[in-house]
């Protein structure tokens, strides 16, 4: 079955080719490409394979000619290698990591209120409602940060209640389930 790459795919391709690849020009002959002039090369042949790391930009004559090109099906397969060695696939390989992507800020301070919430919460309480964490969590993230979903969250109470973290989480006879401080031994 012949699946050939979707506009979508593309778009969302493009900008990672030409950062990857040295600009939008052709990978093969280092021609000057437009969005109506470049091939979506498949280094592999294979027009099923629409893996990111299988793709280069080129122009209409390399993409003719590679076929009965040795040198330039062994250079298409050199450079195949060198993508997937690099793990391509999936990663924004080209975002400046000198520091932390917004996505990950937002997560550390979501974090640190949820550690916050609870901590403060226990210290007065004793425990706290898991429910009840888990909405007020919620609502404070968004306060704070902009963001914060209940599974967000969940996630984070899930880890600071994991077997090693400060806090368990325990039914009483109402079976409902709190968070509570854990003994030290």
């Amino acid at each position: 079955m012949s699946r050939h790459l979707s506009a979508k795919s593309k778009r969302e391709y493009l900008p990672i080719l030409i950062q990857r690849d040295g600009g939008f020009i052709c990978w093969y002959c280092k021609v000057t490409l437009t969005v109506h002039t470049c091939i979506y090369e498949h280094l592999n042949n294979n027009r099923a394979d629409n893996r990111i790391d299988n793709l280069v930009l080129a122009c209409f004559s390399c993409n003719n000619k590679k076929p009965n090109d040795f040198d330039m099906q062994t250079k298409a397969t050199d450079k195949l290698r060198a993508n997937e060695d690099r793990n391509f696939v999936g990663e924004k390989m080209y975002e400046d990591t000198s520091s932390p992507s917004t996505e990950i800020t937002i997560n550390l301070s979501n974090f640190e209120i949820t550690e916050q919430y609870v901590r403060e919460t226990i210290v007065v309480d004793g425990r706290i409602l898991f429910s009840e964490a888990l909405d007020s969590i919620v609502y404070l993230c968004k306060k704070n940060t902009g963001h914060g979903s209940h599974q967000s969250v969940r996630n984070y109470l899930k880890s600071l209640t994991s077997k090693i973290a400060p806090f368990k989480i325990i039914k009483e006879e109402d079976k409902k389930k709190y968070i509570v401080k854990r003994n030290e031994n």
